[in-house]
């Protein structure tokens, strides 16, 4: 591969626009990633920040559905016990009993998958 600027052989290529780099060309900075410009080294920079950014928010957003099974389930099991005493009603009773059972299980995943990637 051919450098973009000095058609010399190329070390390598920018991570951002994947120009061919040759070893006049390619920045001698502190970053370990190979970039062509400040312009790059900025928008990669952005890209990184908006990156991790959106993983917060999807973890935050697992927290939260995690909750909420949790929720769902717990009233669903109060709901179950209810009906055996108010409303002694099997199909209502084992349609209550399973839904939060399978809430709690889905809560308790959620909770954990949160917190594995939180690490």
């Amino acid at each position: 591969m051919k450098c973009a600027v000095h058609h010399s052989e190329a070390v390598g290529v920018c991570v951002y626009c994947g120009r061919a780099l040759c070893a006049v060309c390619s920045p001698s900075g502190a970053t370990q990633r190979l970039t062509c410009s400040e312009n790059c080294a900025t928008a990669l920079a952005q890209n990184e920040k908006a990156l991790s950014m959106l993983l917060q928010k999807h973890l935050q957003s697992v927290r939260i559905n995690a909750f909420f099974y949790l929720l769902c389930g717990v009233l669903s099991i109060a709901g179950a016990f209810c009906a055996n005493y108010y409303l002694p009603s099997p199909f209502l009773i084992w349609f209550c009993a399973g839904c939060g059972l399978i809430f709690s299980v889905s809560g308790i995943w959620q909770w954990l998958a949160a917190r594995e990637r939180g690490r």
